[in-house]
């Protein structure tokens, strides 16, 4: 839908526009409202006892992202550290969430 409304000159992008902006309007109020209530010391910001890279995008599939997390966790294994990926999973039929993965674990609970 995101790439139909931003990329291709369809009529249906038009048709969106008009209904979209609406909630786009919301979204934005209530994001400042929140980074707000952080800024001002009413909400506490989570920190992780390690450091987390998060690989992502508003696109779904198809611009790389498992290479570089690949890339990236031999990068930070060369270097002597310990890496762990989390994944969402998109359309993964696991028996249970979270999953954890070893070397038994069979694919199709992946895919």
């Amino acid at each position: 839908m995101i790439n139909l409304l931003w990329f291709s000159n369809s009529p249906l992008r038009f048709l969106f526009w008009p209904l979209l902006w609406p909630l786009s309007l919301i979204f934005g109020s209530i994001s400042r409202g929140r980074r707000q209530s952080f800024v001002a010391g009413k909400r506490e910001s989570y920190r992780a006892p390690v450091p987390i890279v998060i690989v992502g995008n508003i696109t779904a599939g198809g611009n790389g992202k498992t290479p570089v997390v690949v890339w990236l966790v031999e990068l930070l294994q060369k270097q002597g550290l310990k890496v762990g990926v989390v994944s969402r999973g998109y359309g993964a039929k696991a028996p249970n969430y979270p999953l954890l993965v070893g070397n038994n674990t069979p694919t199709e609970a992946l895919w």
